[in-house]
Parts: C-alpha cells; structure tokens; sequence
C-alpha cells in the first residue's frame, strides 16, 4: 500500500461520515503533489473559518443580550 493509500483511508476513517471520497483523495493528491503550500493555504482557509465563526457566535450572543434586555419589564 503506498503512502496516498494509507493517508486516504487513515482521514476516511476519521471524517469519512462528513467529507466524500472524492474530496478526501483530492485533497490527499494536493498535499502530496504541494506538500507545505498546500498546508499553508489550508490553514489560511481554517483561520478564514475560524474568524467567520467567531463573528456569527458574538452576533447570536449580542442578539440575545438584546432579548434578554427587551424582555425586562420596567416597574
């Protein structure tokens, strides 16, 4: 079995309920054809994620801190 083989079904094995066959080998041949490119894109991209989800969080919260306050009745 070569390294690709072994590498493909190692991540199948981990997030293979959540990502397609198809995705996982291509992402598997642009690691081995790129090697640390590719990581450092990827990990732009996660950074890129990372931030997205810290905005949509904070704008939930601040969304019910606006209920919350709203639902106060004043005396």
């Amino acid at each position: 079995m070569n390294p690709k083989e072994i590498l493909s079904k190692e991540i199948s094995g981990k997030v293979g309920d959540k990502i397609s066959e198809q995705t996982i080998s291509e992402k598997v041949n642009q690691f081995v054809r790129h090697g640390n490119v590719f990581l450092l894109f990827e990990v732009m991209s996660l950074r890129k994620e990372i931030e997205r989800l810290k905005e949509e969080i904070q704008n939930q919260r601040n969304s019910e801190r606006r209920k919350s306050v709203q639902a106060v009745p004043v005396p």
